[in-house]
């Protein structure tokens, strides 16, 4: 059985806990529970469809041209790596992790693989709330075989073939 619904609830509930107590943040906080809240229902209405069997067909992805798309109705979430995680803290680390371990899951790799538009769905949050690299049921990165990221002596993870300079 999936627990999206759980997990995204409870990140809801430490969301607005946040959004109550610290007011510069308020605005982006209730922003975003409003998207995971959609995210949430889709992905129930997604799983219901996919039990049933009735999954509607992938639609091809429509190219937009910039006059059609209004920046000023879509509020703009900061989009570095883990950027929730580094404003509220491990609260809601946690719920990265415990979607990761969801996608473990075999059912819900199958649901995945049947459903892109719940992988699209899944993408933004799991970079919201970690640095590690999307799980390969999400279409994440695979990385060159044989080339792993190198660690220097402070413990920073450099990529291959990166060049300090002047320092």
């Amino acid at each position: 059985m999936f627990s999206f619904s759980d997990i995204l609830s409870d990140l809801q509930k430490v969301i607005a806990v946040h959004a109550a107590r610290n007011r510069a943040l308020t605005v982006l906080l209730v922003a975003l529970w409003g998207r995971i809240a959609r995210m949430r229902t889709r992905l129930e209405r997604l799983v219901a469809l996919w039990r049933a069997g009735m999954l509607p067909e992938p639609v091809a992805a429509q190219v937009r041209e910039a006059t059609e798309r209004s920046a000023g109705t879509k509020p703009a979430f900061p989009s570095s790596l883990a950027w929730l995680t580094r404003k509220l803290g491990y609260e809601v680390a946690v719920y990265g992790s415990q979607l990761r371990h969801l996608m473990t899951d075999a059912e819900c790799a199958a649901f995945l693989e049947a459903c892109p538009q719940a992988r699209r769905m899944l993408r933004p949050l799991l970079r919201m709330l970690s640095i590690d690299p999307l799980p390969e049921v999400l279409g994440g990165v695979k990385p060159e075989p044989g080339v792993a990221p190198s660690v220097d002596r402070v413990g920073v993870v450099v990529p291959p073939g990166f060049q300090f300079s002047g320092v």
